[in-house]
């Protein structure tokens, strides 16, 4: 990951954000099993997250598979 996020241009640090963002997303998804209001605003965040991974991996021309999980996790 850390390779990847450097590909990209961007600070080690951002690994870090990035995964935590993802996770509480995830998490907050799950709660929403419970509490469904967390439902739209982690669908969203998860959304915006795997748009933004597509678009980086688009923007330092990496071939189509690394886009794959990227799609999937958008589709789901």
């Amino acid at each position: 990951m850390k390779e990847e996020f450097q590909a990209y241009g961007l600070p080690e640090i951002m690994v870090y954000i990035v995964g935590f963002i993802k996770v509480a997303l995830a998490i907050a998804l799950l709660a929403g099993i419970w509490l469904e209001y967390l439902v739209d605003p982690a669908a969203i965040g998860l959304t915006v997250m795997m748009l933004g991974a597509i678009i980086m991996h688009l923007k330092i021309s990496d071939p189509f598979c690394k886009n794959i999980p990227s799609i999937i996790v958008l589709l789901m």
